[in-house]
């Protein structure tokens, strides 16, 4: 061991070499080559962007229209779920509403157990596209029986089997009726946030949830130690600080 100055934690050490996201490398942030800006001025839809970091392109017009049917078939909560989401109290924070639906859809649907299979079969992307939908009907179902005594239908709209994300999370937040429809402009804003957020190369969620993956462990565990290292204030807690600035 050489006798100068050890770093501290993790400093100077290169954890990773990653093709889906790159950031401060003097062009801004990327995803899969594509510069964010372009993708939130140029794409319709986070599905589009959701798309290309799974699956590595992005998708034509009848790859993002069977993308949107299935992950809108996709938004159901099982019994189980929802008693579960009906113990959580008032005070949760949401992201610990998020932590605890992983953990229990991973009890209610398990990856196999053997890793050569969860490898074979690629089963990490079928859980990740799996959370994308089920995990906002979650928290929305939380929020609603928690505040108003609501138990909320958390279905895709029937008028429109394509609804995207965004759309059926301000529809259903905002409980503006089963087949009504938010504000563009809303919808269109939501979209962009999530374009942004989608990915941020090597931070301190993606690099613990990498820990458990090297564990050989489920993804469901992944995404579960993943969102708690973000519930920790010196990393997702931006975002509270900036609507506590805009709130004061």
């Amino acid at each position: 061991m050489s006798s100068g100055v050890q770093p501290d934690g993790l400093a100077g050490v290169v954890a990773g070499v990653s093709a889906i996201c790159t950031v401060g490398l003097g062009s801004g942030l990327n995803y899969r080559g594509y510069n964010v800006k372009d993708l939130t001025d140029k794409t319709e839809t986070f599905e589009e962007v959701a798309y290309l970091l799974l699956r590595g392109t992005l998708p034509t017009r009848r790859e993002l229209d069977a993308y949107l049917l299935r992950q809108g078939a996709a938004r159901k909560l099982s019994s189980n779920m929802k008693t579960m989401l009906e113990m959580l109290p008032k005070d949760t924070h949401p992201m610990d509403v998020l932590r605890v639906s992983v953990s229990l859809i991973g009890c209610l649907e398990p990856e196999p157990e053997d890793p050569d299979v969860r490898v074979h079969d690629n089963t990490a992307v079928d859980v990740a596209e799996r959370l994308m939908a089920v995990l906002p009907c979650a928290v929305l179902y939380w929020f609603h029986f928690s505040h108003y005594g609501r138990r909320i239908d958390v279905s895709t709209s029937k008028r429109d089997p394509r609804e995207t994300m965004a759309a059926h999370f301000l529809r259903l937040l905002h409980q503006s009726g089963y087949d009504s429809s938010p504000d563009r402009d809303m919808i269109r804003t939501l979209d962009k946030s999530f374009i942004c957020y989608a990915e941020h190369d090597y931070n301190a969620s993606t690099f613990a949830a990498r820990v458990t993956t090297a564990t050989l462990s489920d993804a469901y565990s992944a995404f579960t130690t993943a969102i708690g290292t973000l519930r920790g204030p010196l990393h997702g807690g931006a975002n509270e600080a900036t609507m506590e600035l805009l709130s004061t």
